[in-house]
C-alpha cells in the first residue's frame, strides 16, 4: 500500500511538473494587436473597419484583455472585454466576449492572428479580423518631449494611449513612477 501511494504522489508531481513545463511553451500574446475588420450583418451589408486588441494578462495558455474599435460615427471609442485560451496546438486561440458573441482563430506566427467572431440573434453577424501586433519602436528621446531624461506616464500616454498602463507597471522596475532610459530599453527588449 505504502509503495502505491509512494508511485502515486511521484506520479502526480511529475504531471504537475511537466504541465507548468508545458504551460511556459505557450507564445507570448500580451501586447496590443491591430488590424484590418471586415463585417456581414443579417441583412447582407458588408463594412470594414479597424480594430485594436489589447491582450493584458497571460498565464500559460490563459489570456484577458480588451477590444477596442470606433463606433459608427468614427468619433467614440468603444471598448469591450474579453478572456481567451490558446489550444493545445499553439496556435489556435478562442475567445468568449464579456458581453456576448465568441472568437475563433489562428495565430499565424510571432506577429500575426486571423480571428472569425460569430454572434446571433437579433445583432446576428460574423467578423473577421486580420490583426497585427504592434511593436514598441518608439526611441527614449522620442517620448522624452520635455528632454528630462525620464519618461513619466503622461508621455507614454500620447505615444501609446492603449499601453501607457501596461508600460508604466511592467518598465517601471523601482516603481518611482517615471522611466529612465535604462528602464525603457530593457522592457523594450521583450517586446
Amino acid at each position: 500500500m505504502k509503495k502505491f501511494f509512494s508511485c502515486s504522489i511521484v506520479f502526480l508531481v511529475l504531471v504537475l511538473v511537466s504541465s507548468f513545463a508545458y504551460a511556459d511553451g505557450y507564445p507570448e500574446l500580451r501586447g496590443t494587436w491591430v488590424g484590418l475588420v471586415k463585417m456581414i450583418s443579417k441583412d447582407g451589408a458588408v463594412k470594414e473597419s479597424k480594430a485594436a486588441l489589447i491582450i493584458k494578462k497571460q498565464e500559460g495558455n490563459l489570456f484577458t484583455g480588451e477590444k477596442a474599435w470606433f463606433a459608427a460615427n468614427k468619433e467614440n471609442l468603444v471598448t469591450e472585454g474579453f478572456s481567451g485560451i490558446i489550444g493545445v496546438d499553439g496556435v489556435s486561440l478562442y475567445f468568449t466576449e464579456h458581453e456576448d458573441g465568441y472568437t475563433f482563430g489562428t495565430l499565424n506566427g510571432k506577429e500575426h492572428m486571423s480571428l472569425y467572431y460569430l454572434e446571433n440573434g437579433r445583432k446576428a453577424k460574423a467578423i473577421y479580423y486580420q490583426m497585427e501586433r504592434i511593436r514598441f519602436a518608439r526611441a527614449f528621446v522620442d517620448i522624452d518631449k520635455d528632454g528630462s531624461k525620464t519618461i513619466i506616464r503622461s508621455e507614454v500616454v500620447k505615444v501609446y494611449p492603449l499601453n501607457a498602463e501596461r508600460i508604466m507597471r511592467e518598465a517601471d522596475l523601482n516603481k518611482d513612477g517615471k522611466l529612465s532610459k535604462k528602464e525603457w530599453e530593457e522592457w523594450k527588449k521583450d517586446k
